[in-house]
């Protein structure tokens, strides 16, 4: 199915807005979409089969011969994506796309690829089959959805996040901050080296370094916002600075280090970073 805005106004032929569908690919857009995905992969988690399909595509684009089983997993809710015929766009909506289709396919993988003790707490999130079965968002759902507010969807459908929209670089901080006082130093320095430098990569680039990082965060049981990290993903081909900028933010924000001298004691924090955050990009 493709969407795309259409207009016989202004200089430009009707036919032009098809080529940029750029639009499309806004929070707002995506975040329906985005949700019913991971409300999916979570029925999936239960399926050793589809869990399968779905872990084996880790770190792999989606052309590659080992993401086939995943498509029936994961291509039903990018029906709001254009054709990628390449005689209709340009090399710059190509990357865009691809770059929507990646996160979709990246995130439902690395939801599946967690730990096992990571797995099971999701799915305790997760909540009682019944319950999850009531609350199902379909793709056709997904796609009556797209482009309005998100309010009255269903729930986040196993999101184990205890707030909406906390970043990669908070999560980052999250995990720092459980580590006692008189060690967080160390690990800061590391995790910070490892953020600034997936935050310099391309698309390409993120994906690959990115598994190393969610597999520490998971296995250290920080909560994820997944569907966060799928639009942020999706929004790499063509705002990647601005992600970029917010996840570095948000860690720097978050982290707490002990102050100089006050090492004798594991209460000692600085730093105001308990605020919610107000501002997505």
């Amino acid at each position: 199915m493709t969407i795309v805005e259409t207009s016989t106004t202004g200089g430009e032929p009707a036919w032009a807005p098809a080529m940029r569908w750029y639009p499309l690919a806004t929070r707002e857009r995506l975040e329906a979409p985005a949700r019913a995905l991971v409300t999916a992969t979570t029925r999936a988690l239960r399926v050793p089969a589809d869990r399968s399909a779905l872990r084996r595509s880790l770190g792999k684009p989606p052309t590659h011969p080992m993401v086939q089983p995943a498509h029936k997993l994961v291509a039903p809710y990018l029906r709001f994506l254009p054709d990628t015929d390449e005689r209709d766009i340009g090399p710059i909506e190509k990357i865009e796309i691809d770059a929507v289709e990646r996160a979709f396919y990246a995130v439902a993988a690395l939801i599946a690829a967690q730990p096992r003790t990571a797995r099971d707490d999701h799915l305790a999130a997760a909540g009682a089959d019944s319950d999850h079965e009531k609350h199902e968002s379909t793709a056709e759902a997904v796609l009556a959805s797209v482009g309005k507010p998100t309010a009255a969807l269903p729930p986040g459908g196993g999101q184990p996040a205890p707030a909406p929209w906390r970043s990669l670089g908070r999560c980052l901080a999250d995990a720092i901050n459980k580590i006692p006082v008189r060690d967080r130093e160390d690990v800061y320095r590391r995790m910070e080296a490892r953020l600034r430098l997936v935050c310099r990569q391309d698309v390409e680039g993120v994906h690959r370094q990115l598994p190393r990082l969610i597999r520490y965060l998971r296995a250290e049981q920080v909560d994820i916002d997944w569907t966060r990290l799928i639009v942020d993903l999706a929004r790499w081909g063509g705002n990647a600075d601005t992600i970029a900028k917010a996840w570095l933010q948000h860690y720097y924000r978050t982290v707490r280090l002990p102050r100089a001298g006050e090492l004798d004691t594991d209460n000692t924090d600085i730093g105001s970073t308990d605020d919610a955050e107000s501002e997505t990009p």
